[in-house]
This record gives structure tokens, C-alpha cells and sequence, in this order.
């Protein structure tokens, strides 16, 4: 991750001058909390590079970016809603390839990318800035709870408790409990509701615009941004660049 540090109060009419009144913070996981070793864009940086096609940083970038959108986008969740997992997975990598115009025959490109990631057994992780961000939050009486679009309840709890992330939390949700997906306000309202929140006193941090900071507002809740690879400059909510950033804004 970016070790600089955005200025937490800039970009941000969402998250200026409320801070004082936030009860509950409530964090997406993935890419916001959890990460996994190898990054999977380091991967495919990787294999364009030995295909003779290194990014550029503005197509890295772009591609960085897709991954987000992908996964909240109608036309593409309809696409793949009938598709198995490694049917899922060469589409998903033939559209990465796609967007960051990459040539040749993109169906033998995809299908050995695919392959590639098969044959890697990814590491889930969280940071140590991570654990101390959540323990700050907790000494200062913050209630936490964890929101995502995982669909598999029990892997997820199992997974939880590997990395130790579980006592840090007053509420974990995911979709698979209630059926509704971020952007869709009905997953933060289950999750405000059993946490016994306000969402006018409730803060919602995760990585991905148009699936958490989206979301969080249909939900009243206050959006903020982690982007530390500045994929969304302009997002109209308040942005950082490290998770602790939340902690300078919130004191």
C-alpha cells in the first residue's frame, strides 16, 4: 500500500465537520482491511510484461480501477450469473485484459492468465496499520462492524478468525446472510439495525466507489474513500490513503 498520507480533511463534503458526531464506524473487508500476497494486479503486471506488453501507469491505473467496477457493474453481473467459477474467472481476466488494450488473441491470453492465478495459492493478510486502527478506534468507544459482498457466510467467519480480525468487531455482515449486495442500501440498513445504529451517526470506509461509498449513501450513511492508488480523484466524499487517516479525521 501507499505509505503517503493524503491530507484527511481534503476532498470531502461528505466527511468535514461531522466527525464529532460519528457513534459507529462500520469497513468493508476486502482491499480495505484484508489483502492477499501476491497482489493479483502485480500478477497480471507481471504477464503483460512478459507477453511484451508492459503497463503504463495510467493503464494500470485504469485496470486497477476496472477491477471495482466490474463487480457492482448490472450488465456484467448479469453476464456471469450463470457462469461456474473458472468460467467466472477467464471472463473476468479477458475483460482485464480488454481494458488495458492488450493485443492478440485475447481468448489464449485470458485462458493462460487464467491458469496462472490456478496454479498461485494466494496469502490473506491484515496489515499491522490495520490492527492498530481498530484498536485505536475501540479504545476511543467506537462501535465496529464489518459489511461485504462475500457470499459464503462460513468461509468468511473461517477466515476471520485466521487472521484474528473477529474480537475487533461488534457486528460482521455479509451478503450471503441477508441476500442484498453493496451498492443496494438494504445491506447496511441489516447492518445499522443490528449494531443499533444511527446512520446519521455512522461512517462507512472501503476501497471500492461505486460499491461502498455508493452504497453507504443510499443508506444515509457518511462514505469515506480508501484510495491509495488514487483511482477515484474524483470522488466527492472525503478520501485517504491509509487507513489510519480515518483516525486523524476522527480526532
Amino acid at each position: 500500500m501507499n505509505e503517503k498520507q493524503q491530507n484527511p480533511g481534503q476532498a470531502g463534503a461528505d466527511g468535514i465537520g461531522v466527525a464529532s458526531h460519528i457513534r459507529t464506524i462500520l469497513f468493508d473487508f476486502d482491499g480495505t482491511l484484508a489483502f492477499h500476497d501476491p497482489d493479483s494486479f502485480d500478477v497480471v503486471r507481471a504477464f503483460c510484461a512478459e507477453i511484451g506488453q508492459p503497463l503504463s501507469q495510467e493503464a494500470e491505473r485504469q485496470g486497477r480501477r476496472m477491477r471495482h467496477q466490474y463487480f457492482v457493474d448490472p450488465d456484467i453481473l448479469e453476464q456471469i450469473s450463470t457462469l461456474s467459477r473458472d468460467q467466472f474467472w477467464f471472463h473476468f481476466n479477458r475483460h482485464m485484459l480488454q481494458t488495458l488494450c492488450v493485443a492478440g488473441d485475447l481468448d489464449r491470453l485470458a485462458g493462460e492468465l487464467t491458469e496462472r492465478f490456478a496454479a498461485i495459492q494466494l496469502r490473506y493478510y491484515c496489515p499491522e496499520i490495520g490492527f492498530y486502527t481498530l484498536m485505536e478506534l475501540r479504545s476511543r468507544g467506537y462501535r465496529l462492524g464489518l459489511v461485504t459482498n462475500r457470499e459464503d457466510t462460513q468461509k468468511f467467519a473461517d477466515l476471520l478468525d485466521k487472521l484474528g480480525l473477529r474480537p475487533h468487531f461488534d457486528l460482521t455482515l455479509t451478503s450471503g446472510e441477508v441476500g442484498v449486495r453493496k451498492p443496494e442500501a438494504g445491506i447496511f440498513y441489516a447492518a445499522l439495525e443490528r449494531i443499533g445504529a444511527d446512520p446519521k451517526e455512522s461512517v462507512y470506509v472501503g476501497d471500492n466507489y461505486w460499491a461502498d461509498v455508493i452504497g453507504a449513501r443510499n443508506a444515509g450513511v457518511t462514505p469515506v474513500l480508501l484510495d491509495p492508488y488514487s483511482l477515484f480523484p474524483e470522488a466527492d466524499c472525503l478520501r485517504i490513503e491509509r487507513i489510519d487517516g480515518l483516525l486523524t479525521w476522527l480526532s
